[in-house]
């Protein structure tokens, strides 16, 4: 299952949500209420199943939960031995431990502080987190507990 995960501001989820429930209202859910135009837009160029009126709720019901993006990271010895979401993620690791690096595993690139400095770092690429929205949720709650306890 492909995902997209994007950042709305509170007016843009306003109008989404109310383009759902207008498309909703006038029964676009049946392909045989729509036109061609909106039945390509509708399934991606015919290459997906277009929502029914009830997966539109459903899509309304998540679109408003505001769920933050959650990451576990798992490190161990100061290596990521995993990475874990609840929507997919794609990351990448900067590890400025250069130290003993042939020149051919370190590449240049801009501070994170954007200062117009250069930083050297590990040379990787990027990655997808692993996606388990319920591990996530379980770890985060379990370490808001002990926390609040503190």
């Amino acid at each position: 299952m492909s995902q997209t995960t994007i950042s709305v501001d509170a007016a843009e989820l306003a109008t989404i949500l109310a383009a759902l429930r207008f498309y909703q209202s006038a029964g676009q859910g049946d392909p045989a209420n729509r036109s061609d135009d909106i039945h390509l837009i509708a399934t991606d160029g015919d290459s997906q199943i277009s929502l029914d009126a009830e997966a539109i709720d459903a899509l309304c019901e998540r679109l408003n939960l505001d769920v933050p993006v959650r990451c576990l990271i798992g490190l161990e010895g100061g290596l990521v031995t995993g990475v874990t979401s609840n929507v997919l993620l794609e990351f990448t690791v900067l590890d400025y431990d250069v130290e003993g690096c042939d020149d051919d595993e370190v590449m240049t690139i801009p501070s994170m502080d954007n200062d117009g400095r250069e930083v050297e770092v590990y040379k990787r690429g990027f990655y997808e987190s692993e996606m388990d929205p319920d591990v996530v949720a379980s770890l985060y709650q379990a370490i808001e507990a002990i926390l609040t306890k503190e």
